[in-house]
Order: structure tokens, then C-alpha cells, then sequence
């Protein structure tokens, strides 16, 4: 069995894994195949647009897939910035033509404010964790969910019932095949009926 792990802080991959490997504008991703590059809205700061200048720069290499993770996180300050940051690097997808990996903390108001304005860019958010009526609201604007090894056992049903979802890692230590194996309990199907999900998403990997 093959397994996909839509976004990871984890360079080394085990055989039979494909991973997307979230980087930042100083770290080196020479000899990763699938890459995502962004802004974190932690790393935002006065000098963002220096910042995603540098992840235009980075993003047309044939590794990245992805823009991200990028977008915006209440508990931090400066959320102003972290707010252009994030409309910027969705400009930048958008000219580029990749999806983008969103990082969303108490600010979903928010981020479907200004999905309005990029339908036709791909999102998903990473590590979903909220409850299935959040759940519905963002896959309604075309959101897709990617799922951690924590998660609402109802939520995941929602989105795999939407068919918009991934899996993943993260920063943890968990591995993508048990992230697989607490996802098909949750949905009482077999590891092997979760569904990869579509090259639309992504530049062929």
C-alpha cells in the first residue's frame, strides 16, 4: 500500500510515502521531490513582503507543489500583517496556479471572508480539528480539510463523505501509516479504501 502525507515538517520519508515537505523562505529543499513553501503567520513580520517576494522566488521551482503554509492565527500578534501576508501569498498562488496550504487559528471568520475573493484558487486547510458543522461550512466554499492524528471522528466523516480531505503528519512524531490506520477506524472502511487525493490539487508528484 501506498501512502500520502499531505504535509509534513519531516524530511526523511520511509519507502512506500509520498509527502509534501512544508519548508520556509531560509531552509534549503535541494533533493526533496514535493515541497510547499510560504510564510508561517508566525514568521510574519514588518519585512513580510520582503518575505513573500522571496516565496514567489522559491515557488516557481519544479518541486514546489504548493504554496504554504501560510495564513493567519489569532493567538499571535500583528494580525493586520499576518492578513496582507496571507492575501499576497494568495495573489502569488493564484499567478502561479498551485494550491495553498492554510494554517487557520480562531480566524475562520476571516478566511472565508477573503475565500470570496480567490475561489479559484485550491485551499486546504491543515490539521482540522473543529467540529463537523465548521466542518460543512468550510468544504461549502471549497475548502478541503486535511486530517492530523488528532481529529472529530465526525468531521472526517463529513469531509470523506465530501471527498475533499488528506491526511498528514505535521510536525509530529506519529507516522502517516498510523495517522492512515486512526482514519479508517474512524470511518470503519479498510486503510486501503482512503482515497488518494487528485492531481488537480497538485503539479504531478
Amino acid at each position: 500500500m501506498k501512502y500520502f502525507d499531505f504535509h509534513t515538517h519531516r524530511r526523511q520519508q520511509r519507502e512506500g510515502v509520498t509527502a509534501i515537505v512544508c519548508v520556509g523562505t531560509d531552509a534549503t529543499f535541494d533533493g526533496l521531490p514535493n515541497v510547499s513553501v510560504g510564510l508561517h503567520p508566525w514568521q510574519v513580520g514588518a519585512d513580510w513582503a520582503t518575505e513573500v517576494e522571496a516565496v514567489g522566488r522559491l515557488a516557481t521551482r519544479s518541486e514546489v507543489r504548493m504554496i504554504g503554509e501560510c495564513g493567519l492565527d489569532r493567538l499571535r500578534p500583528n494580525f493586520d500583517l499576518q492578513l496582507a501576508a496571507f492575501e499576497a501569498q494568495l495573489r502569488l498562488a493564484r499567478e502561479l496556479r498551485l494550491p495553498v496550504v492554510v494554517h487557520c487559528v480562531r480566524a475562520v471568520d476571516e478566511l472565508l471572508r477573503l475565500r470570496r475573493g480567490f475561489e479559484d484558487v485550491p485551499m486546504v486547510f491543515h490539521g482540522f480539528r473543529g467540529k463537523p458543522q465548521q466542518a460543512a461550512q468550510l468544504l461549502r466554499s471549497g475548502i478541503g480539510l486535511s486530517f492530523g492524528p488528532q481529529f472529530n471522528a465526525e468531521s472526517l466523516r463529513v469531509a470523506f463523505g465530501h471527498g475533499q480531505f488528506c491526511l498528514e503528519t505535521d510536525d509530529t512524531d506519529v507516522p502517516i501509516e498510523e495517522v492512515y490506520e486512526r482514519a479508517s477506524s474512524a470511518l470503519s472502511i479498510s486503510p486501503t479504501d482512503l482515497p488518494v487525493p487528485g492531481t488537480a490539487w497538485f503539479r504531478a508528484i
